[in-house]
C-alpha cells in the first residue's frame, strides 16, 4: 500500500456469462448486492473503495483498471472459479504487488484450490472482511456502523434491497447452501433498519433472502410488519420477496404479507413431477404448483414467479414438452422467471449422487455448470435430447406463443394487478426468452463476436474465448486460462477437484 494515499480496494463480483457474451445484463433481479455489502465493511474517509460486478458492469476488460487496485476482493458463485482466476492474472500481471482475496460459494466449495491461488482466502459472511481488513491494513480502517454501499449502485431503476436472514432451513439434494451446511439465521431489526436506511426512498424493495419465510413463525411476522412500516411511512410502493413451497400451506400467509405492501413473491417450483421433486429433497414444494399458486396470490394482489428446472436424466422430452405446451395453453399461470437444468453444484448431495450413479460426462470443466447445456447423461439418446434442449431454451418455434401468452396473462390479471405488476407480467418473459440483444463497450462486443456457437452439450461446447489472455502476460500466469476439469476421461470426479475441496482421492 502506497502510504501518501488513501488504500484503493477493488470489489469484483467475477461472472460466468453462459449465453457467451461480455456486454452488462441490466435489468435481471434480484442483483448481486454481495460486492456492495463488502463495501460497506471499510471505511469511507480512509478508503478509496470501488466496485465491478461482472453482470451489471460486463466483462472486466477495462487494463486502467486492471491497475488501480491495492487490495482486489474477488466473489461469485462456484461455477466462476476459472473467471476469478483470470481476472487475479491481470491484476498481478498490471500490478505485481496487489493483494487478491477471494470469499463467497468459491471459496467455500474449493478451500484448498483457493488457498494456492489467491493470497487470503474468507469462507465466512460478509463480516468475515473484518478480519482481513485489520491484517492488511491496520486499524481504523474498519466502518464504524457498517451499513451497504447503495450508493455506489448505479442504475438500480427504482428498487431498493434488502436481506432479514442468512441461509435457508431446508436441504435441498442440489442448492449450494446444503453443500455449505451453514445454519439459517434471521437478522435483527436493528440491523434491517440500518440496510433500510442506506437504499432510502425507492420504487420498490427486493428481499434478498434464500427464504424470507423461514423456521420461525413469531420472527416471519416480525419482519413482515418491520418492513410493511416502512412501506406504509411510503418509503417504498411495495416489496417481493422468496419463500419455500410450505409458505403456501397456510393461507393466512398471504394476506398477511399483502396486507403490508407485499406485490410480489418468488418460489423454486423446480419441476411438475412429485417423483423429481422427492430426488431433490425438495418436498416442501410437493403441495404446491404454479397454476394454484399463481390464482391465490393474484387473489391477494401479489404477482407469482417461479423457476423450473429440467431434468432429462429423469424426465423424457415428451414429458418435459407436456409441461411448457401445458403452461403455454394456461393463460392465467405465468411463465417461469428461471428455466435451468438441473446444476450438479460442487459441493451438494445432488453432485455426490450425480458422480456415484455415473451420470456425470466425461471431460467436464467447472464452467460447463452453468445451468444451459447437458452435463449429465439423459435417459434418453444424446442426438435427441441436444437439439430439443437448444430450441426450448431459446423458445424457438415458440415465439408467437411466447408473445401470445405474455399479452394474455398480463391481460387476464388486470383487474387484480397495478401497473407495474401488469408491466412485469407483460415483459418478463419476453425479456427472459425473446433473445434481445445486449450491448456493451467495443471492448465486450468485439469478445462476444468472437465467441463459437454454443452446442448446449458440455462434451462438444467449446471453451469461451474469455479462455486466451486479452493481451500478453507473464509465462506465470499461463495456468490461470487453463479450465479447472471436474471429470477425467471416464466420467470419474478428478483428483484436483477432490484435492481442491479437501476431500482424499480415491
Amino acid at each position: 500500500m502506497t502510504p501518501s494515499r488513501r488504500p484503493r480496494i477493488l470489489i469484483v463480483n467475477a461472472y460466468v456469462d453462459p449465453w457467451r457474451s461480455a456486454a452488462p445484463t441490466r435489468g435481471f433481479v434480484p442483483r448481486a448486492m454481495a460486492p456492495y455489502y463488502l463495501a460497506g465493511r471499510f471505511c469511507r474517509d480512509r478508503t478509496d473503495v470501488r466496485v465491478y460486478d461482472e453482470v451489471h458492469h460486463g466483462a472486466l476488460l477495462n487494463r486502467k483498471v486492471h491497475g488501480w487496485p491495492d487490495l482486489v476482493i474477488l466473489t461469485g458463485l462456484t461455477v466462476a472459479f476459472d473467471r476469478a482466476r483470470q481476472l487475479s492474472a491481470y491484476f498481478r500481471d498490471a500490478r505485481p504487488d496487489v493483494a487478491v482475496a477471494i470469499g463467497g460459494p468459491i471459496a467455500r466449495a474449493l478451500p484448498a484450490l483457493c488457498e494456492e491461488v489467491f493470497d487470503h482466502v474468507c469462507q465466512g459472511d460478509v463480516e468475515s472482511i473484518d478480519t482481513l481488513i485489520d491484517d492488511l491494513l491496520g486499524s481504523g480502517f474498519r466502518a464504524e456502523a457498517p451499513a451497504p454501499r447503495f450508493d455506489m449502485a448505479a442504475g438500480l431503476s427504482g428498487l431498493g434491497y434488502v436481506e432479514t436472514t442468512k441461509n435457508c432451513n431446508f436441504n435441498c439434494a442440489f442448492c449450494s447452501l446444503t453443500g455449505e451446511s451453514r445454519p439459517y439465521e434471521p437478522y435483527s431489526s436493528d440491523d434491517i433498519d440500518r440496510q433500510l436506511d442506506a437504499g432510502g426512498r425507492r420504487l420498490f424493495l427486493a428481499v434478498l433472502d434464500n427464504n424470507f419465510y423461514g423456521n420461525n413463525r413469531q420472527d416471519f411476522e416480525r419482519r413482515v410488519d418491520l418492513l410493511g412500516t416502512r412501506w406504509r411511512r411510503g418509503a417504498f410502493r411495495g416489496w417481493g420477496a422468496l419463500v419455500t413451497g410450505d409458505f403456501f400451506k397456510r393461507p393466512e400467509n398471504l394476506a398477511l404479507v399483502a396486507a403490508n405492501g407485499c406485490k410480489a413473491l418468488f418460489s423454486g417450483v423446480e419441476s411438475f413431477d412429485p417423483a423429481v421433486l422427492k430426488s431433490y429433497n425438495k418436498r416442501q414444494s410437493l403441495s404446491s404448483d404454479p397454476y394454484t399458486v399463481s390464482r391465490v396470490c393474484a387473489e391477494h394482489g401479489i404477482h407469482f414467479e417461479y423457476g423450473m428446472m429440467l431434468d432429462f436424466t429423469q424426465q423424457t422430452i415428451a414429458e418435459v414438452d407436456g409441461q411448457i405446451d401445458a403452461l403455454l395453453g394456461h393463460t392465467d399461470t405465468p411463465l417461469p422467471g428461471l428455466l435451468s437444468l438441473t446444476i450438479p453444484i460442487l459441493g451438494t448431495p445432488y453432485f455426490d449422487e450425480a458422480a456415484c450413479a455415473g451420470r456425470l460426462m466425461p471431460n467436464l470443466r467447472l464452467c460447463d455448470l452453468d445451468g444451459q447445456k447437458l452435463v449429465e447423461w439423459p435417459k434418453e439418446p444424446l442426438e435427441h435430447v441436444v437439439p430439443y434442449l437448444a430450441d426450448l431454451l431459446r423458445f424457438r418455434g415458440r415465439k408467437r406463443a411466447l408473445i401470445r401468452h405474455a399479452v394474455r396473462h398480463a391481460w387476464s390479471r388486470r383487474a387484480s394487478f397495478d401497473t407495474a405488476q401488469s408491466l412485469m407480467s407483460l415483459l418478463g418473459p419476453l425479456t427472459r426468452f425473446g433473445g434481445i440483444p445486449r450491448v456493451g463497450s467495443l471492448s465486450q462486443m468485439r469478445q462476444t463476436w468472437r465467441e463459437a456457437p454454443r452446442t448446449y452439450c458440455a462434451m462438444t461446447d467449446p471453451l469461451s474465448v474469455s479462455y486466451r489472455p486479452t493481451h500478453r502476460l507473464a509465462a506465470k500466469f499461463a495456468r490461470d486460462f487453463e479450465p479447472l476439469h471436474v471429470t477425467d476421461g471416464e466420467g470419474s470426479v478428478t483428483q484436483e477437484v477432490r484435492a481442491a475441496q479437501g476431500r482424499p482421492g480415491g
